[in-house]
Order: structure tokens, then sequence, then C-alpha cells
């Protein structure tokens, strides 16, 4: 169950962003997690409710968006996204691909305290 690692990071992130804003209680978290990283939702859940018991966490929102596999084609220049694990070219049905998304996990937002962090 690697996302209770995922989500205790995830966490000191929170905890930094919120001692540098000065939040005292977090209502909504966001992220955004790449397929890749074959994360089990209901169990990531349940890791950030556990992990957030009896801290400024708790009760807070898991907003989780799932960002697609997105590849790039060194042959033909294609960008496109993996269907159905494909990992072939759907343009020249090349296989020489580099990764552009699906990998990541990003805290995208903290909403608490009538305050708002976004990393954009």
């Amino acid at each position: 169950m690697h996302e209770f690692s995922i989500i205790e990071n995830i966490f000191k992130a929170i905890e930094k962003v919120a001692n540098e804003k000065g939040l005292t209680r977090i209502h909504k978290v966001k992220l955004q997690v790449g397929l890749l990283r074959q994360i089990e939702p209901r169990t990531l859940q349940f890791a950030f409710d556990t992990v957030s018991k009896g801290t400024f966490l708790e009760n807070a929102i898991l907003d989780v968006d799932t960002v697609p596999i997105i590849m790039y084609c060194n042959n033909c220049t294609a960008t496109f996204e993996v269907k159905e694990q494909a990992y072939i070219c759907p343009d020249c049905e090349g296989m020489d691909l580099k990764l552009l998304k699906g990998k990541e996990i990003i805290l995208e937002s903290i909403e608490g305290d009538d305050a708002l962090w976004n990393s954009r």
C-alpha cells in the first residue's frame, strides 16, 4: 500500500504551506495523480483519513483528479493519450515514445481558514 507513503509526503507538503500561510484548519486538498502511479482511490482516501485523524486536516475533503497517460512519438512527433495500455503511436505505429504526462503527483491546491493556496 504505497498510498500511505504518498499521503504522508503530501501531508508534509501541506503542513509546510499551512505554516507559511498561517492556516490552522484545512477544509479541502486537491491533488492531480497520474494513471501510471497505479493508485487505488479508496485506499488513498483511507490513507488520507487515517493520517489526518486528530490533526488540522481532520475532516478535510480530498479531491483527486486523474491525469491521463500522454506520450510523444519521437518518430512522427505526434502527441497522444494512451488507451488500454497500448504504447504504440496511433499515427505511425512507432514505439520510440517519450512520456509527457501520467506519472505525476501534484498538490494542486489547499483550502482552509478563508484562504486558498494554489500551486499555479
